[in-house]
């Protein structure tokens, strides 16, 4: 049997989420990419301020968004929270909209 790779087309790719914040007078550009892993769920790849990656996943401890890859750096608690506001904002116009 043969594997084949299924070619991606433009119609499938997954859009960058992009969003700004503002926090304590500072600005963050934020990039995410949402994508799927075998389990179901929604993972998001994110970078701020064309700084290094991070995964965000559902932590259903925290009961929000929360960074899932503990070798990546730290992000300030303060910005992780405001991104995790974000993340489950666009989450929620996303099921709203299904």
């Amino acid at each position: 049997m043969e594997h084949t790779k299924q070619k991606r087309t433009k119609r499938n790719r997954v859009q960058n989420i992009t969003f700004e914040l503002l926090i304590n007078g500072r600005s963050y550009s934020v990039t995410a990419t949402p994508f799927s892993i075998p389990t179901g769920d929604t993972l998001y790849r994110l970078s701020y301020n064309n700084g290094a990656v991070h995964v965000f996943g559902w932590d259903e401890g925290l009961d929000r968004y929360a960074e899932r890859d503990v070798q990546a750096d730290v992000i300030p608690p303060v910005i992780e929270l405001a991104i995790a506001g974000k993340l489950n904002e666009f989450a929620s116009q996303m099921q709203d909209a299904a």
